[in-house]
Parts: structure tokens; C-alpha cells; sequence
């Protein structure tokens, strides 16, 4: 095996006892410089010849010479008193300027760690801000209710208004009361999930077209007070609803339901 000196690149041939005696460290006896051999070790003499011109390439300055046979005459001075280690075949190519090659600390272990928690809770509250509109998304709607299984928590009702389907409807004069009208609208959730009772929005339109009135109720405004909002609208089932609004005039001609 084949080692050379970081300072004057001085090359020196090393046996495996050599450096488990000397517990890996060796002193250059050119320059008399102590460094760790075997973050320069190679097994071939072309390799240790190529990483040394690469790193005298590199722009560092030093001050030996490596002849053809690439090996120098003195034998390196074993340095004791370090920890054995590991005899790697090919050291690590140069790092860039500026940049330190270092072992993993427990503190790298833990920074990343950190940004790894960062990370995921980022993910869960884009998630919790958003969970109306994936819910009612059928690709994230059964990860979401595995996720709320194992969490104990609420998904909001799934919305889908195009099966929201009116039974019938009608509006006229009140018989009892001058200058209102009564609205009667039966609608039915044909979805084959529950619902949530949507706003509902009354309006009048004129011969042309024109908007003349509107008004948008509530579930709370237009449901019986013995129903259960929270609960939803169960599929199949009709919700009657009875409205009293004030009469807007002679130039009413039609009027339209919309469900928001």
C-alpha cells in the first residue's frame, strides 16, 4: 500500500502492521510533518500518484519531489497515541473551496431531525386549512377518513350540489297577509352520501330578465327548528320548506331557486 505526505507530497510505501502500530498516524521524514496515513492511502501506486497530482494541481504549494519510482528512500515514523482505525482503500476527492469534510454529529442528526418535524407539520396544517375542500375530493376523502380513524377527529360533510334535485316548488299571493307571498319548495339530496343543507337564494326577475329581488336564507332560516343541522341531509330524503317574504311588486313576472 502506498501513502504520501498532504505537505510535500513525499511517497511512502506502508504495510498494514506498519499503521496498526502506529495506530494509523505517520510522521513525514522529509518534512517531518505528522498526518493521518490513511486518509492518503491506495493499494496501487498509479492511484496514490494520481490523487497526489491532483492535489498538487490544486494550487498548493510544497516542496518535494516525486521522482519515477514515486516512492521516497525514508521510511515514514510511526506516531503513537491515537485510536485504531479503519484503513479505507481510496480516500475522499477534494472538496471545493470553502467546504470542510467533517463526521456526522449528534447534532446533525438532530438539525435534521428538527427540519424533518418542520416539514410535517407544515404538511398538516396545509392539510387542516384545506380539509373542507379535500374532503369533498373523492381521491384524498378516504385517506383523510383513515387518517381521522386513527387521530379521532371530524371531517366536514361532503358537497355536492348538482344532487340537490327540487321535488316542487311554488310561490303565490298569502292568503291572510296583504303584500306577501308564500314560497313552498320541496328538494331532495340525491347524492348516496349526507349532506350538508345548503344556502338557499330566492329570485324575482321582471319581464326582461332584469333582477327585481333576492334573498338568500339560511338552513337555520328556512328548516323547522326541530331539525338537526349538524346532522345533514340523509340520501332519498325530501325537506319541505315554507317561506313568507314580502310581496316586490307587480313586475315580477318568474322567479328562480339556486342552491350555494
Amino acid at each position: 500500500m502506498y501513502t504520501f505526505c498532504p505537505n510535500c507530497f513525499a511517497v511512502y510505501q506502508v504495510t498494514a502492521d506498519h499503521l496498526a502500530k502506529a495506530r494509523g498516524q505517520t510522521r513525514c521524514g522529509e518534512c517531518r510533518q505528522v498526518y493521518l496515513a490513511v486518509d492518503y492511502l491506495y493499494d496501487e501506486l498509479g492511484a496514490a500518484r494520481e490523487a497526489l497530482e491532483l492535489q498538487r494541481t490544486s494550487g498548493i504549494e510544497h516542496s518535494g519531489v516525486v521522482t519515477d519510482s514515486a516512492v521516497a528512500a525514508t521510511s515514514p515514523e510511526t506516531a503513537a497515541g491515537v485510536e485504531p482505525a479503519t484503513l479505507p482503500l481510496h480516500p475522499a476527492q477534494p472538496l471545493p473551496d470553502g467546504w470542510q469534510q467533517r463526521p456526522v454529529s449528534l447534532g446533525d442528526i438532530g438539525s435534521g431531525l428538527g427540519i424533518g418535524f418542520l416539514v410535517l407539520l407544515l404538511g398538516l396544517q396545509w392539510v387542516y386549512f384545506n380539509r373542507a375542500a379535500l374532503a369533498a375530493d373523492d381521491r384524498w376523502r378516504p385517506m383523510l377518513e383513515r387518517g381521522c380513524n386513527v387521530a379521532r377527529c371530524d371531517l366536514p360533510l361532503r358537497v355536492d350540489l348538482s344532487h340537490i334535485d327540487i321535488i316542487s316548488r311554488d310561490v303565490r299571493k298569502h292568503p291572510a297577509m296583504k303584500d306577501v307571498l308564500l314560497i313552498s319548495l320541496a328538494f331532495e339530496n340525491q347524492a348516496e352520501f349526507i349532506q350538508p343543507y345548503p344556502f338557499l337564494e330566492v329570485s324575482f326577475t321582471d319581464q326582461s330578465g332584469n333582477p327585481v329581488a333576492m334573498r338568500r336564507f339560511s338552513p337555520a332560516e328556512y328548516l323547522d327548528t326541530g331539525v338537526e343541522l349538524g346532522g345533514g341531509m340523509a340520501s332519498e330524503s325530501p325537506v319541505q320548506v315554507g317561506l313568507e317574504v314580502i310581496d316586490p311588486g307587480d313586475a315580477v313576472v318568474s322567479f328562480q331557486f339556486a342552491f350555494l
